[in-house]
């Protein structure tokens, strides 16, 4: 019965967990981090861009990009100070069951004071852009959650370079059921924000993409699980027997004491 249950553990365990790492493969990854910033008086205006740029699917899947600059400046008989701060995140993750975990971020801080004659305004763009091939046809759960000024989107690559949409969900916690079939996919999300001396906002989303197991997996596995169950429920049971039930059990059959028989009642005499 172990054996049994050894031979039927295995290909379901095979089949569950590693089925769908090789159908999933992530071909190519375009990251692009990015802020724009104006400061400075009306008429005198500094401009400067940020930008990191990654494309390596096996390093630098946690990136950051992070700064801040301040300025000052007479304004007649009088005085500007303005000042801005932005981080930008990301990060990467590979499920080993096949799929990937991805999420952003964008915050940004500006600051304008005295006359109120500074121009402080700062944009920044967080893209990424995954491409991803199935070798066979799979089933996925792809959830996440975005914000205002982010989004996201699943496609699929149906011939002649046209990509068409499979999942564009609006901003809020979204959950997709998905019979994706071998081919080419690809995922795109980008988050934004700006700020000026007055007012601003980020933006984030975080998306996982999963494998589902296949109802003949989760069956194999599910009567795997059962086979075990009552084979150790019979194990367990065998060593509570008491020492002589377990050696009766072991002998032949034809020398087991055989149960006595009630006394037969005889018939009656005639006298």
């Amino acid at each position: 019965m172990r054996t049994l249950f050894r031979c039927m553990l295995a290909p379901a365990l095979a089949i569950a967990c590693t089925s769908a790492t090789a159908a999933f493969v992530i071909d190519g990854r375009q990251t692009l981090l990015q802020v724009s910033t104006q400061i400075g008086f009306v008429g005198s205006i500094n401009s400067a861009t940020d930008s990191r740029q990654y494309t390596s699917l096996t390093s630098d899947l946690q990136t950051q990009l992070a700064g801040s600059d301040s300025g000052s400046g007479a304004v007649g008989d009088g005085s500007w100070i303005a000042n801005y701060q932005y981080q930008l995140d990301q990060s990467i993750d590979h499920l080993p069951a096949g799929g990937f975990a991805a999420s952003a971020s964008v915050t940004l801080f500006a600051f304008a004071a005295d006359q109120g004659v500074a121009a402080v305004d700062a944009h920044s763009g967080n893209r990424l852009e995954l491409s991803f091939h199935l070798n066979t046809d799979e089933s996925y759960v792809f959830t996440g959650i975005t914000t205002d000024l982010a989004s996201v989107m699943l496609e699929e690559l149906t011939g002649s370079g046209i990509w068409t949409p499979l999942a564009t969900p609006a901003a809020g916690a979204f959950h997709y059921h998905l019979r994706l079939a071998a081919g080419q996919y690809r995922f795109a999300a980008i988050s934004s924000g700006y700020h000026d001396s007055s007012q601003g906002a980020g933006s984030s989303w975080s998306v996982q993409l999963m494998t589902v197991p296949e109802p003949g997996s989760l069956l194999l596995l599910g009567t795997a699980a059962g086979i075990g169950m009552v084979t150790g429920r019979r194990q367990r049971r065998y060593a509570q027997q008491a020492p002589e039930a377990v050696i009766a059990a072991a002998m032949p059959s034809c020398c087991q004491p055989q149960p006595s028989r009630g006394r037969q009642d005889l018939p009656a005499r005639r006298w």
